[in-house]
């Protein structure tokens, strides 16, 4: 069994396959307009991190998941399937992708790690564990360690040079004829009207004045071949209606774009010049104008295995 230190990472009440992990410290919060938030000046992570952050990503997840028809696209289940595999889901937040998979597949080792400790605790299958760790340290694992790397939903996170870095350390940890995979989705609403056109102005305003890639797919294809070890790189692109015009989903999505336009109030409402009232009455017309223009996000999965 590997140990978990006093001081160190953060990790479930048993850790599994005796996989060697590396130490960091916990990072404080900070409480802005009654949400918690990151004060780790290495992470650029944009949204909160509290229960109703967690209520959102589970919603998110299991939104794509229905558009996708599947939790993942590399072709990994055999590997899955017949057991004794390792899976890494980095920036895993509440876990639900880890929970839904080790459900399915117990024979198989899946290891979630965020720097929150947002994932389940106690309740959980006996194949999964989580670990509250910051991946810019440098994921804290020996190399080629991984049969599959996933991540998700982490453009809000990294800037052009830490999404180089990070993807260079998920191929490091991942096995040789490993998988790794990417779901992200731009932050732009497509089909937008005038209030859409003027919160996607102030979305990418404020992303790039952080560093951060609001359009991050066109660029994950370049840095993937940059590494020069992974080859059969994959990119598949599903849109997602916005409002009741797209049904039961479309009326889901809109509910979690609403909630992180009123997330990023702290951050969207200086740049636009407006009063909390009428910051208010912006959310409440794009709920109007999306199923008027029947707008639409792109969501993006990329795959690539490592070479041999």
């Amino acid at each position: 069994m590997g140990t978990c230190a006093s001081k160190a990472v953060k990790c479930n009440d048993h850790w599994m396959d005796g996989i060697p992990i590396d130490e960091e410290l916990t990072p404080s919060h900070r409480i802005i307009n009654g949400r918690r938030f990151h004060t780790d000046e290495t992470v650029k992570y944009i949204f909160p991190n509290d229960d109703e952050e967690i209520e959102k990503l589970e919603l998110q997840y299991y939104l794509f998941k229905e558009y996708w028809r599947t939790c993942y696209t590399s072709p990994i289940t055999p590997m899955l399937t017949a057991g004794g595999g390792r899976v890494l889901d980095i920036g895993c937040g509440p876990g639900t992708w880890i929970m839904d998979l080790a459900s399915k597949y117990k024979s198989t080792t899946f290891i979630g790690i965020d720097i929150s400790p947002m994932f389940p605790q106690h309740v959980k299958p006996r194949n999964a564990s989580f670990v509250q760790y910051n991946i810019l340290n440098k994921i804290p694992f020996p190399n080629d360690t991984f049969d599959y790397v996933h991540q998700s939903l982490l453009s809000s996170a990294f800037t052009t040079s830490q999404w180089k870095e990070v993807i260079k350390e998920i191929v490091r940890v991942t096995k040789p004829g490993g998988w790794i995979e990417f779901l992200e989705y731009d932050y732009f609403v497509h089909n937008e009207g005038p209030i859409s056109q003027r919160i996607n102005a102030s979305t990418i305003s404020f992303f790039l004045s952080q560093g951060l890639i609001p359009n991050i797919s066109k660029h994950l294809p370049e840095i993937l071949q940059s590494t020069e070890q992974l080859m059969d790189i994959h990119c598949e692109i599903k849109s997602v209606p916005i409002g009741n015009w797209g049904g039961t989903l479309g009326s889901v999505a809109l509910e979690v774009i609403g909630i992180e336009i009123s997330a990023l109030r702290n951050n969207l409402q200086p740049l636009m010049g407006l009063s909390d009232q009428h910051y208010e009455a912006l959310i409440e017309g794009f709920v109007s104008e999306v199923n008027k223009y029947k707008s639409y996000i792109n969501t993006f999965r990329f795959y690539a295995q490592k070479v041999m």
